[in-house]
């Protein structure tokens, strides 16, 4: 268990040593390489930030290459700090990068068709990639710190479980880089969302949250085996650039994007 870089050219990403590649195309990507200019210079998968279209659309080029997707068939939401998980279908092909989508308020994109790229964003928040190699089901999900709350993860998890008959115990789960315990401070308010045990008090009357081990706590209380998490445990907002940070840059931050799609 363990991540790895996978390099394409400039481009860098990171891979979960627990998704066999023979079974799963996956990755985390970062900010490196691409042809994003100005602030969100790199490889920007985010449309609705300070980018031009061209150059999103030529990054995703890039990452259909680098990842052996087809963009027709691939789906994107509008996410939204939600719990709200949508069960992908043939029909959602394309949504989001070659035609208008329809998923809004979503989070967490669930599918068992072959072929099929998922795709969430993020810039500090938690990507969650899920894969059951048993039943061959996959999923994407974005965890900020309210879907974190909200537990999106264990929602994801009873998708799965409900809609597709799959075991907790044979799920696999990859935490892609996000805001680590370090740099993650919260207001006065954090005992009102996070437990203590999350919780490290700062003299400032501000709080440091760990939303790794909290993440990690939600998925195995769903019922995913410990050894069948893996956590990369990069901070975005220590890399010093490499990777994309709404903490370190605001809105002038691109994003960057977790992908996973079923081979075969």
């Amino acid at each position: 268990m363990g991540f790895y870089e996978y390099k394409c050219d400039d481009r860098v990403y990171l891979k979960s040593s627990l998704f066999s590649a023979g079974e799963v195309s996956h990755g985390f990507t970062s900010a490196l390489g691409g042809v994003s200019r100005g602030a969100v210079k790199g490889f920007n998968l985010g449309f609705r930030v300070n980018d031009s279209e061209e150059s999103v659309r030529k990054n995703y080029r890039l990452l259909e290459c680098d990842l052996d997707i087809d963009l027709n068939r691939t789906v994107l939401a509008k996410q939204t700090h939600t719990d709200n998980i949508r069960i992908v279908t043939e029909d959602d092909c394309g949504k989001g990068i070659v035609r208008a989508s329809d998923i809004e308020d979503t989070d967490g994109l669930v599918t068992n068709i072959s072929g099929i790229a998922l795709v969430v964003f993020s810039a500090d928040c938690i990507p969650v990639l899920f894969y059951d190699p048993k039943n061959r089901v996959a999923a994407a999900v974005h965890s900020g710190w309210r879907g974190t709350v909200k537990k999106i993860s264990a929602r994801c998890i009873e998708v799965m479980s409900d809609v597709y008959g799959c075991s907790p115990k044979n799920i696999l789960a990859a935490v892609g880089p996000s805001i680590g315990p370090c740099c993650f401070e919260f207001g006065s308010d954090a005992p009102r969302y996070f437990e203590k045990k999350y919780q490290t008090p700062k003299s400032n009357g501000k709080f440091m949250i760990d939303l790794w081990a909290m993440i990690s706590d939600t998925i195995e209380e769903a019922g995913v085996l410990r050894g069948n998490i893996d956590i990369s445990k990069v901070c975005t907002v220590c890399s010093g650039g490499k990777y994309y940070s709404y903490r370190c840059q605001k809105e002038h931050t691109g994003r960057q994007g977790a992908v996973i799609m079923l081979k075969g």
